[in-house]
């Protein structure tokens, strides 16, 4: 039985594609569905000469991020996601930066990004077992709280 096995990795994003049996014209038009968009990307990606690891490569970036590099990115983003003081992972991070940027970032540069957040007083950590957790330091609920006990004239 004939197995076709396609892998494609760029930077960090990955894509791994295998079936088994005969390939019919359903199945060729569903991997080529699947690679359209990974395709686009790689030929923009490349059409930017030289293009750094920092500058953006995602195409739903609206006009005001545009030239903003992937730290200044995360910083405007993580504060906005979790404004309420919930407690989130450097995964949830990770996963809340690929959904709003479609660039999937490496793991040990969420947590590096994070830890330079909380050194700028952005964000507090704690750590329970061997999970590490950050939440916002001044949560929406924080600032509201405060605005609602000053003196009403």
């Amino acid at each position: 039985m004939p197995t076709l096995h396609i892998k494609v990795k760029v930077g960090d994003a990955e894509i791994e594609i295998k079936a088994d049996g005969t390939l019919d014209k359903d199945t060729a038009n569903t991997i080529k569905s699947v690679l359209a968009p990974l395709t686009s990307k790689i030929s923009s990606a490349m059409s930017k000469d030289g293009a750094s690891k920092d500058r953006d490569l995602g195409e739903n970036d609206n006009g005001y991020t545009e030239g903003m590099n992937l730290y200044a990115k995360f910083r405007e983003l993580i504060p906005n996601v979790f404004k309420y003081g919930q407690w989130f992972t450097s995964l949830d991070a990770k996963e809340a930066f690929h959904d709003t940027y479609g660039i999937l970032l490496k793991s040990s540069t969420v947590t590096t990004y994070l830890r330079r957040l909380e050194e700028e007083g952005i964000l507090i950590s704690r750590k329970q077992g061997r999970l590490l957790q950050f939440r916002v330091a001044t949560p929406l609920y924080a600032v509201i709280e405060s605005r609602s006990e000053e003196p009403k004239y």
